[in-house]
């Protein structure tokens, strides 16, 4: 098989696999979108079901609710990775190993015994630790925390960390600065796609949340499982417009990374010019 075979092979490859992916979204909004589907083909085209949605007050509280719990858990252990890893890179390297362990175990907590357990722990313990919202963040922090840590560590291997900082403290930096100003920008690919999952991950929870937010704290996939029970065609509009929100921040966050790096490559065009 020649080159051109191979292309071909590859493209009807991709092409099956996404016709799978797309296939059930594809006839959930075609549901969505028909009053009836009680034979082979459907009958009643109408976009009422979305209209009723937006016209719905309390259809925006949940979906700002699962933004901010979705967001903020994941900007607060990114930051407290990258700190943990500037210690174990400069000053304990032999940690490495050890943090790498501590940092999978999450792994292996199904959400219903964490939520469980974190709620009994800490129910009757004084504020803010027995807030409700406290504990779903830090609940949120431990789940997100493998797909943060091995998004950093993938790209930490990619680069010589050690060295740059070394190579930055001999021109007069400071360790700390030099790992947040060499370093990390170096990491921004691995923190982006590590934090895209992990909200990704958030933002379709519903055990972890219910058990632990329940009434106090109610986001989008809890407003859901309640429209389950009035119509069916209202949760597949329910569900498409859900999709569409995460596919629009998966956009706006990747179209923000590439103008970034539009812009910082006319300064390094003009640096290797200099030398």
């Amino acid at each position: 098989m020649g080159n051109s075979g191979k292309r071909k092979m590859n493209l009807l490859i991709m092409v099956v696999l996404c016709a799978y992916l797309i296939l059930p979204l594809a006839l959930t909004f075609f549901y969505s979108v028909f009053q009836q589907w009680t034979d082979i083909l459907p009958n009643g085209l109408t976009f009422r079901y979305y209209g009723e949605l937006l016209r719905d007050p309390g259809f925006y509280p949940p979906i700002l609710r699962t933004l901010l719990i979705s967001t903020g858990p994941v900007l607060l252990c990114s930051v407290l990775i990258i700190l943990a890893m500037y210690v174990v890179v400069v000053y304990h390297p032999g940690l490495q190993k050890v943090m790498q362990i501590v940092c999978t175990v999450p792994y292996t907590l199904q959400g219903v015994i964490l939520a469980i357990s974190i709620l009994s722990l800490y129910s009757g313990m004084p504020l803010p630790f027995s807030d409700r919202i406290v504990m779903l963040v830090c609940t949120y922090c431990v789940v997100v925390l493998p797909y943060i840590y091995r998004g950093i560590q993938n790209s930490l291997n990619a680069i010589n960390a050690r060295q740059l900082i070394e190579a930055a403290t001999l021109l007069g930096c400071k360790p700390l600065a030099a790992y947040l100003r060499v370093v990390v920008p170096n990491l921004a690919s691995g923190i982006t796609v590590s934090a895209m999952l992990s909200v990704s991950l958030l933002f379709g929870d519903f055990v972890v949340v219910n058990i632990i937010g329940g009434s106090y704290y109610p986001t989008a996939q809890m407003y859901l499982y309640k429209m389950m029970f009035r119509s069916g065609q209202q949760t597949s509009a329910m569900i498409v417009m859900l999709f569409a929100l995460t596919l629009l921040i998966s956009a706006a966050v990747l179209i923000i990374q590439q103008g970034r790096k539009k812009s910082a490559r006319p300064i390094q065009e003009e640096t290797d010019g200099v030398y």
